[in-house]
């Protein structure tokens, strides 16, 4: 339920060492450990190189030439839903879900993990341009996130355009960006319970 490990803020403080976190999770074993030290080792030294070696990683111009090619493609899309800053930030939107991972950032500084996926996805769907999107989001994990302004923030907010991804079947406002929807939410877990416990 809570879909994440809580060490986000303490790595990027360096409260606590990759390495330390890495040896007690291979010693603990057990669900999830896999998937821990991929994110932890595999992903996050991902997420280093980019912001070392892409002078451009905190923009928009940084993503993957064919990402940007295909958004900007689109960027002319008719989107059902469009919210301004102001009321992203208030959790002001149609999408219960959507509202939940809001408000469970605001609240706690963190996310559930693939709720985070899905809040940068539809962001992405609900404002009127791709590089505005790119801003917002920045602005919103930067504002609320414990690890905010870290290396695996800019590259999980960059997930959102196709970095680090390759391109999928095609679709209005995303292109050939990967999307997510509700249903995937239903497959994953839980998230009618995650959107009571963070209801208003």
């Amino acid at each position: 339920m809570d879909g994440s490990s809580r060490l986000s803020a303490h790595l990027h403080y360096g409260q606590l060492s990759p390495l330390s976190a890495s040896i007690a999770a291979r010693e603990h074993g057990g669900p999830g450990a896999d998937a821990f030290l991929e994110e932890l080792i595999v992903r996050r030294e991902l997420s280093f190189n980019y912001t070392t070696y892409n002078p451009h990683y905190d923009r928009y111009e940084g993503l993957p030439a064919w990402a940007r090619a295909t958004l900007q493609e689109h960027a002319g899309d008719r989107r059902e839903h469009t919210y301004t800053r102001a009321e992203l930030d208030a959790a002001q939107t149609h999408d219960p879900y959507w509202n939940a991972a809001q408000r469970q950032m605001t609240r706690t500084g963190r996310m559930h993990n693939y709720m985070r996926m899905y809040w940068g996805k539809k962001v992405l769907e609900w404002t009127p341009t791709p590089q505005e999107a790119f801003d917002t989001l920045i602005w919103l994990n930067n504002r609320h996130e414990q690890d905010g302004r870290d290396p695996n923030s800019w590259v999980g907010v960059g997930w959102i355009f196709g970095l680090h991804d390759r391109p999928w079947t095609r679709r209005p406002i995303f292109g050939t960006v990967r999307y997510m929807n509700a249903g995937g939410l239903k497959r994953k877990f839980d998230i009618e319970k995650y959107a009571r416990q963070w209801a208003e």
